[in-house]
C-alpha cells in the first residue's frame, strides 16, 4: 500500500490559490456540463477499482467542482472545498491514499465521513495543467469500506490521471488556438465605391480556410485558401500560410503565389496536405482583378445585367504544383453593380455538392438587401443544412 503524509488544510486564500483559479477559468471546463473524454476515464477508474465512487474534481478558489462522477449518489455541481478531501490534499505532489478515513485524525472532522455517503476510503491523484504544473484538481476514489491499494494500483490510479491531465490541457490548447486564430479574421475595410466583407465558419473548434483582404493605394489584395482536412493540424497550417502571404501583400499576384508555394509547400508536403487559394489583387479605380487560382475554382461573377459566370482553375493546388512550373495568370474586369463571390467547398454542402449550388448562392445573395443580411443568411443556412465542412464565403461588390 502506498500512502503519503497530508498537509493540514490549506485556507483557499493561500498563495496560488487565485492562479489555481484563474488557470481553471482559462479551461473553460466548469460550465460545459459533463464531457464523453472525461466521463470515460472516471467510468474505467470505477470499474478497474470496483469503488463506490469515481470523480474527476476541479478545484475553483473557495469550491471545488465535480467536473465528472460516476456513483450511485449523484453528488451536487460542487462543494465547499474546505469540506472535501480534494481540498485537503491538493498541495500533495504525488498520490494519496487513505484507508480508513474514520481512523485518520486528518479526515475524520469531515461531513462526508461522518454523514451520508460515509467515506471510508479515499485516494486521489492531483491534477496538473500548463506550463509550471499548476495543480487544479483531482482524480479520485471513495467507498464506505475501509479499503488498500499496492503499487500496481497507485501506479494505475496515476496513468488515469495523467490522462485526465492530456484531456485538460487539450481543452486549454484548443482555448489557446481558437483565440489566436479567431484574431486572425480580417477586419471590415471602407473602400469607396466597394463592399467587401466575408464570413469564415469552421466545422469544429478552428477552421482550415482563412480569407484575408487589405487595402493600400488604390488596390485591395484578396485571398480565399482551403488546406485540406479540418480541426487544428488544418487550422495551424492555414495560419501559417496566411502569415506567409501577408509578408508578401505588396507584390503582384503571381509573384506572391510562386514564393508563398516556395515557402510553404515543404510543410503541407510533410502534413500530407495540400491547399487551394485563390488571391488577387483589385484596382478599385478601374475594377480590374489580376489574380491566380490555385486549384480553387469557386469563384462566381454576378454580373449587373443578371448573368452570372464561374471561374474556373486550370491550376493544381499548393502542394500539388510541379515545382519549376509558371501558374496561369487571370484576369477580369468587375463593372459597376458587378459581384464576386469566393467561398470554399464547404458552400456546395450548403445545398447539392455540386458547382450548382454557387447559383443557389448567387441567388440568396442577389435577393438580400445588402451583404450583412446575406451573411446572415449564409449562417442560417449552416444552422439548418450542416455542410459538414469548415465553410468561407467573401463578397466583393462594385457599386453601380
Amino acid at each position: 500500500m502506498s500512502t503519503e503524509h497530508v498537509a493540514q488544510s490549506i485556507p483557499a486564500s493561500a498563495p496560488g490559490a487565485a492562479r489555481r483559479a484563474a488557470v481553471l477559468a482559462a479551461l473553460d471546463v466548469i460550465d460545459g456540463g459533463p464531457e464523453e473524454r472525461f466521463e470515460r476515464i472516471t467510468r474505467i477508474a470505477r470499474e478497474a477499482f470496483g469503488v463506490a465512487g469515481s470523480f474527476i474534481n476541479l478545484a475553483g478558489d473557495d469550491q471545488l467542482f465535480h467536473k465528472s462522477q460516476q456513483s450511485d449518489q449523484v453528488f451536487p455541481g460542487s462543494t465547499p472545498l474546505q469540506d472535501t478531501f480534494c481540498g485537503r490534499t491538493l498541495h500533495q505532489d504525488g498520490p494519496v491514499v487513505v484507508p480508513d478515513a474514520r481512523a485518520d485524525q486528518r479526515f475524520s472532522d469531515l461531513p462526508m465521513v461522518n454523514l451520508d455517503p460515509n467515506v471510508r476510503f479515499y485516494a486521489g491523484v492531483p491534477l496538473r495543467v500548463g506550463a509550471d504544473a499548476t495543480k487544479v484538481g483531482t482524480l479520485c476514489l471513495i467507498d464506505p469500506s475501509p479499503r488498500a491499494l499496492d503499487t500496481d494500483d497507485v501506479a494505475l490510479l496515476e496513468e488515469l490521471g495523467l490522462w485526465a491531465e492530456r484531456e485538460l490541457a487539450t481543452g486549454l490548447d484548443v482555448d489557446r488556438l481558437r483565440t489566436v486564430l479567431s484574431g486572425l479574421q480580417p477586419r471590415m475595410i471602407d473602400v469607396p465605391g466597394w463592399t467587401i466583407g466575408g464570413t469564415s465558419i469552421p466545422h469544429g473548434i478552428v477552421s482550415g480556410d482563412f480569407h484575408d483582404w487589405r487595402s493600400a493605394d488604390g488596390t485591395v489584395d484578396l485571398t480565399v485558401a482551403d488546406v485540406m482536412g479540418k480541426g487544428m493540424a488544418a487550422g495551424l497550417l492555414a495560419a501559417g500560410m496566411r502569415g506567409a502571404l501577408l509578408a508578401r501583400c505588396h507584390e503582384e499576384p503571381s509573384t506572391a503565389i510562386a514564393e508563398l508555394e516556395e515557402q510553404v509547400a515543404p510543410d503541407l508536403s510533410a502534413a500530407e496536405a495540400f491547399a487551394t487559394l485563390f488571391h488577387g489583387r483589385l484596382d478599385t479605380t478601374t475594377g480590374h482583378l489580376a489574380f491566380v487560382d490555385a486549384g480553387h475554382g469557386l469563384v462566381l461573377h454576378l454580373h449587373a445585367d443578371g448573368t452570372e459566370s464561374v471561374l474556373r482553375s486550370v491550376d493544381l493546388p499548393i502542394g500539388l504544383h510541379p515545382v519549376g512550373i509558371d501558374r496561369a495568370a487571370g484576369e477580369l474586369v468587375l463593372e459597376p453593380g458587378d459581384t464576386l463571390l469566393l467561398v470554399s467547398d464547404g458552400a456546395l454542402e450548403l445545398w447539392d455538392s455540386t458547382l450548382a449550388s454557387l447559383s443557389r448562392l448567387g441567388a440568396l445573395y442577389r435577393a438580400a438587401p445588402d451583404v450583412t443580411t446575406f451573411l446572415a443568411g449564409v449562417r442560417g443556412r449552416v444552422l439548418e443544412h450542416d455542410p459538414g465542412d469548415d465553410l468561407t464565403v467573401v463578397v466583393v461588390s462594385r457599386d453601380a
